[in-house]
Parts: C-alpha cells; structure tokens; sequence
C-alpha cells in the first residue's frame, strides 16, 4: 500500500477502531485494514492499523504515549 504505514496490530476490532477515531480526532488520516485468512491462519489474526507515511511519527507519540494497557 503506497503512501501508508503500519503502525500497529491489534487483535482486538473494536481497539483497533478506537485507534482510528483517536488519529482521525487529531487529524491523521488513518485507516483499518483485516488480515487475510490465511495470514491469520498464520499469525494468530489481527487487525493492522495504517496511517500516511508523512504522519507515522506524530501518530506513534499520540498512539503510543498515552497506552493505558
């Protein structure tokens, strides 16, 4: 996928959604993508959460400084 970067897997839909809204709230285009099921076969499933390579940095530090898990 040009011009996108994963930042994260979640296993869980609804927390990657939430991930989501979060960036797009703070104006980061972000977007969910279902791995394939025969990724998920693989490597236990997931959800990966993409966002555009130009704000992957400001996405981490909104994403990751405020991980209450």
């Amino acid at each position: 996928m040009q011009g996108w970067k994963k930042i994260m897997t979640l296993r869980d839909s609804y927390k990657a959604e939430i991930k989501k809204i979060q960036l797009i709230k703070n104006g980061i285009e972000a977007m969910i993508m279902a791995k394939s099921k025969e990724a998920i076969q693989v490597s236990l499933g997931g959800i990966d959460l993409y966002v555009k390579e130009g704000q992957y940095e400001i996405a981490s530090i909104l994403l990751f400084e405020n991980e209450e898990d």
